[in-house]
């Protein structure tokens, strides 16, 4: 029986051992190690790929040499020069040599091309509205008549005065963009494009130019809400979430030493319809189920996400959602646990890399819907059941709480969620792709570092929306917002959604000064 305990004992201490050996490595590699999660397998490479083409025989071109290969033009390629776009305006500056041209012929010309820059320019623009006054009619005019015909002609006339996009406003459509794109697009805090606007000898208080942002986004909250409309129509979703710092306003201390103001934890959360190309994010105060719940109250369809918690709370609280997890997930708790069991973990991550080779193939083939579903079915299902086959042989033999025993348990837990992608062509087999669309959150927030306040944030939320939109589909944010802010005045409310990125034409509009 002692024996047995010391047997017992020495388990629980092994396990604890490699715990604490996998926390340390995991913290050494955050803070020194690559951040790049890419798998290589240490496979022959004579063995051939899953998509291969055939071997075929060594290029003549090359001859082998003792230690190494050497090709016969072995000269060093002399790298290419940058190919100017022709779009941009040309300036031509003629150099004439420096002795006496009088009397020569010119045979041709040398032309060099270099790239200019012109730094950014603020200038006033005036509008000018001329008064007009009618002739005078005839003096001695008596009649009735004619008395209202002189005061109707006496009357004063001026061209109204142009619809803005903020009544009032000193800064123009283009000044707005630029600064809200600066903050949002190429994460700039407000008082860095301040200092920028300051060299250009123009000094904006920054109450002003934070009340400037702030009317944007109300007077673009109908679009906002469109654009939610629109991806919550969609029938395959993927949602994530990320933090975002908020300050948050404190009443004043009765101390006489100001207290620190401390910052709160709220949240963005990523809608993307992947088929439409079309993302929002809503922030919130809290990671709990409170937003997806909200969001997804009315929602009928399919859903993709991590392994978070809530979002498996909000698909047992509406039966019509259809909820898969994110493979790739998976794959990464197999990548953490190399260090623990190098074996175990290697093969989880060969099979699961043949899995993506399937998947780069079809989308590089650019493969119908149908057609990704058969391939699915003959190569990945076979596949992936070999792999959760072998997972439930060799599970019982790892410890639960060693690193490669949480990552098969974490697979193992979420079988059926993790073969779901295999049944529709549709649907992706990570969420790769709400994940690529909330790095530019990360990116602005290690620069402007919080959000002044909820409203703040939740505007952040608007224009980052907006912003993501116009990456997917290749639209210049700041044209796309300059257009926007001087054609909503006018635009008819029902057709807001034609000045959303994904249908927005450019419109030339005459400059009314």
């Amino acid at each position: 029986m002692k024996g047995y305990i010391e047997i017992e004992k020495y388990k629980e201490l092994e396990a604890k051992y490699q715990m604490l050996f996998f926390q340390m490595e995991q913290l050494k590699r955050l803070v020194y190690g690559a951040k790049s999660e890419r798998f290589t397998s240490g496979q022959n490479p004579e063995q051939l790929q899953l998509f291969s083409p055939p071997p075929t025989e060594e290029p003549a071109s090359t001859i082998h040499v003792a230690a190494h290969e050497k090709k016969r033009n072995s000269a060093k390629k002399k790298p290419a020069r940058l190919l100017l776009p022709e779009h941009l305006e040309k300036r031509e500056v003629i150099i004439e040599p420096d002795q006496d041209t009088t009397g020569m012929v010119k045979v041709s010309e040398e032309r060099t091309n270099i790239l200019m820059y012109t730094p950014a320019e603020l200038y006033v623009k005036v509008l000018v509205r001329p008064y007009y006054k009618a002739k005078a009619t005839s003096a001695n005019s008596t009649s009735p008549e004619s008395s209202t015909t002189q005061e109707e002609s006496t009357k004063i006339c001026i061209a109204p005065m142009p619809s803005r996009f903020i009544e009032k406003c000193i800064a123009d459509e283009t000044l707005l963009a630029a600064i809200i794109a600066d903050k949002y697009v190429d994460h700039l805090p407000l008082y860095r494009t301040r200092e920028r606007l300051n060299r250009l000898g123009v000094l904006i208080p920054k109450s002003t130019m934070c009340g400037w942002v702030a009317q944007s986004a109300d007077r673009l909250l109908p679009m906002f809400e469109k654009l939610v409309e629109l991806v919550l129509k969609a029938t395959y979703l993927m949602i994530d979430e990320t933090r975002i710092e908020v300050q948050v306003k404190k009443p004043p201390a009765k101390r006489k030493k100001p207290k620190k103001s401390k910052t709160h934890r709220g949240y963005y959360w990523g809608y993307l319809a992947v088929e439409q190309q079309l993302l929002f994010f809503d922030y919130n105060s809290s990671r709990s189920a409170t937003n997806p719940m909200a969001r997804l109250k009315q929602y009928a369809g399919t859903i993709q996400t991590d392994a978070y918690e809530v979002y498996d709370q909000v698909s047992k609280a509406y039966p019509d959602l259809i909820h898969y997890h994110c493979l790739n997930h998976g794959r990464r708790e197999f990548e953490k646990a190399l260090a623990n069991d190098q074996q175990l973990a290697s093969h989880a991550l060969q099979e699961i890399q043949i899995l993506y080779a399937i998947e780069r193939h079809a989308r590089e083939q650019d493969w119908s819907v149908e057609q990704c579903y058969q391939i699915r079915q003959e190569k990945s299902k076979p596949v992936l059941e070999a792999l959760y086959k072998w997972m439930e042989e060799q599970s019982p033999k790892t410890l639960p709480k060693s690193p490669i025993g949480k990552a098969m348990g974490y697979m193992l837990k979420r079988k059926k969620t993790m073969m779901h992608y295999l049944t529709d062509g549709r649907l992706n087999i990570d969420t790769n792709p709400i994940e690529n669309a909330i790095r530019p959150i990360a990116v602005g927030r290690k620069n402007y570092l919080f959000a002044g306040s909820h409203e703040a944030a939740q505007r952040g939320a608007m224009f980052y929306s907006f912003f993501a939109c116009c990456k997917m589909h290749e639209v210049d944010p700041v044209a796309w917002l300059t257009d926007v802010m001087q054609r909503l005045p006018n635009h008819p409310i029902n057709k807001i959604e034609e000045l959303l990125p994904h249908l927005w034409t450019p419109q030339q509009t005459q400059d009314p000064a």
